[in-house]
């Protein structure tokens, strides 16, 4: 075999192997992108509010919908467009003859909270009687968002006005503290 004819098969087993090796590591690449669009799929928080009745009374419950936990980053509650600091300045705004005390509240803290996957929280929640009935029907001029983000730090917030989440961070201009 001639010089010449063996330098051009080993010129094209080089070329070969270059265009193996771009290919390989090009799916190499798209294959990482598909398993970390896994991970965060499989992290991905979903808050969800809905109004609770039953036997008990009424109930404002925050669900998390998604498949991983929702770390909760700022809540904001409104009453008619003010922003109330906690449940006592908000019931007191909503019925202020109230004479009920915390003896019939039910309600947990989510400043802070970390949802787990499929978790049910009580915001707050008032038995059926003359003076929470007031509260109970000044429900609708509540809006509600609460700020969350996932384990890799991805943010969205949920807004009860529209009741839908949006991908994006949420700062309480008056941090909700119940």
């Amino acid at each position: 075999m001639s010089s010449t004819r063996t330098d051009r098969l080993q010129s094209i087993g080089t070329i070969m192997a270059l265009v193996i090796s771009v290919i390989a590591m090009v799916t190499s690449i798209y294959e990482a992108g598909i398993m970390k669009s896994q991970q965060k799929s499989m992290v991905w928080p979903y808050l969800s509010v809905t109004e609770h009745y039953d036997s008990q009374g009424f109930g404002i419950k925050i669900i998390n919908k998604g498949t991983g936990p929702a770390i909760v980053t700022s809540v904001q509650v409104d009453y008619k467009g003010i922003p109330m600091e906690d449940k006592d300045v908000l019931f007191d705004t909503m019925n202020p003859d109230r004479t009920f005390g915390y003896d019939i509240l039910r309600n947990t803290s989510i400043a802070n909270y970390v949802f787990t996957s499929g978790e049910e929280v009580m915001l707050f929640g008032l038995p059926y009687n003359d003076e929470t009935q007031i509260i109970v029907d000044n429900i609708p001029k509540l809006r509600l968002r609460v700020g969350y983000k996932s384990v890799l730090d991805e943010y969205w917030y949920y807004d009860s006005e529209d009741d839908k989440n949006y991908k994006e961070e949420f700062k309480a201009k008056t941090e909700f503290k119940n």
